[in-house]
């Protein structure tokens, strides 16, 4: 646009700086590195970090910036690893891979050419198709290198089309796909699958359906499938776009399937306005996970203060609902059967299910402030940090923002996920 423009790098975060934009077509200039991270310092600490650097800064407004050409696409190269047999080939291709940073940590499966054009039959969709410009690192997400991953990750053909379908669904705005793939906290899709698909394809609803071992090996893959994708076409690197502070194994794989047949509610996906016939994947950008026990109650009023109790916990994320409109946290209650037959059976249903965790998972104002800049407060909530601390306040902005999944085997043993946005629901195309 012509404006003379310079960042203000953190010491450790200058790579996520080269690569936004690298990936945004940019140069690498125009930026000074500054020896603290700025997030956790007073506002007087950051103006002296800032007037220290004035020459720097003015000097980098000013010199004549040239924009570096992006190199143009070259064709694929192929790479070949030898050894004395298959395995200690396929040993050698482990390791380049993740020297390369193309694998999470786990055995890959070698990506050959056969393997990909195998994956590619269970789509009809051309493998040239362009499903979508995947954030990050703004990556062309081709059928193809969606398949590509999805060997690597242990799936099969008939897995591809619901891998394809969740890259669609966290691709939509309002999923928020470049925080949750960059923030420096533990964000991770979740996928809940609903429909005829999960039959069809093996997809563990109960006992350990977020794994490990033989009864959730689909939901495994596929998982993992969204984090390699994540990763080699949205470049969401480790150490280079992906900030986490510490990590979370959540990042492997998160893939579920409802337990229709133990709702009392009525399935997921139908509530949201697909079709009981119909397949689909709902992408949660889930922010962490809680265990939410209770062996001992019968009465759904008891069993979900267990739950208000749990959604009073993650107070951190808990502010963004006095953000501008688009910025909520939209909660994720993960009910084992046994709880929703209990809440059920008393006549309760979903809406009293939002209203009751609304009005009984409040938190104290001061609580909310702590975490809470200011300047993030839409102008509408200013008023609110007049009042006293002990002043009771919802986790959400509206009862409607939680959503209400039925999973899991026999025992009192729920979940309960804050999530970083909004879930999207995609239909799973032949």
């Amino acid at each position: 646009m012509g404006i003379p423009c310079v960042g203000i790098v953190s010491t450790g975060f200058t790579s996520v700086w080269e690569a936004v934009h690298r990936a945004m077509g940019l140069d690498v200039l125009g930026k000074i590195v500054v020896g603290e991270t700025l997030s956790e310092v007073s506002p007087e600490r950051v103006r002296e970090v800032v007037l220290e650097r004035a020459e720097d800064l003015f000097k980098a407004l000013t010199e004549q910036s040239k924009v570096i050409a992006r190199p143009t696409a070259t064709a694929s190269q192929v790479l070949r690893y030898g050894g004395r047999d298959f395995f200690e080939a396929t040993q050698n291709l482990n390791e380049d891979f993740l020297d390369r940073g193309w694998g999470d940590g786990f055995p890959i499966v070698p990506p050959r050419p056969e393997a990909a054009e195998a994956m590619l039959r269970g789509t009809s969709r051309s493998r040239d198709e362009v499903v979508v410009i995947m954030d990050p690192g703004r990556g062309t997400a081709t059928v193809e290198k969606i398949a590509i991953n999805c060997v690597m990750a242990g799936c099969r053909p008939e897995h591809l089309p619901v891998v394809i379908a969740a890259v669609e669904a966290m691709s939509e705005p309002e999923f928020d796909l470049t925080t949750v793939a960059q923030s420096t906290g533990p964000q991770a899709p979740l996928l809940v699958i609903n429909g005829p698909i999960r039959k069809q394809l093996g997809i563990n609803s109960g006992r350990c359906a977020l794994g490990p071992g033989a009864p959730s090996r689909v939901n495994t893959v596929i998982g993992r499938a969204i984090r390699l994708v994540m990763m080699n076409v949205g470049h969401a690197y480790p150490g280079v776009m992906d900030m986490d502070t510490i990590g979370t194994p959540n990042k492997y794989s998160m893939c579920l399937g409802e337990n229709e047949e133990a709702n009392p509610w009525g399935s997921f996906h139908v509530e949201r306005g697909y079709r009981q016939d119909e397949s689909t994947v709902t992408v949660f950008p889930s922010g962490g996970l809680l265990e939410v026990g209770d062996l001992v109650s019968v009465t759904p009023e008891a069993v979900l203060m267990t739950f208000a109790y749990t959604a009073n916990a993650p107070m951190t994320p808990s502010w963004s609902w006095l953000r501008p409109e688009g910025h909520e946290r939209e909660p994720l209650m993960l009910i084992c059967p046994d709880h929703a037959r209990i809440i059920a059976e008393a006549g309760w249903t979903k809406n009293d299910v939002r209203r009751f965790m609304f009005h009984n998972s409040r938190i104290p104002l001061g609580v909310l402030k702590n975490p809470t800049r200011p300047g993030a407060v839409a102008p509408g909530w200013k008023w609110l940090f007049d009042k006293p601390n002990d002043t009771m306040v919802p986790v959400v902005r509206d009862p409607s923002h939680y959503h209400i999944v039925v999973v899991g085997g026999p025992s009192g043993k729920s979940a309960y996920v804050w999530d970083w946005g909004e879930p999207i629901t995609r239909v799973i195309r032949p």
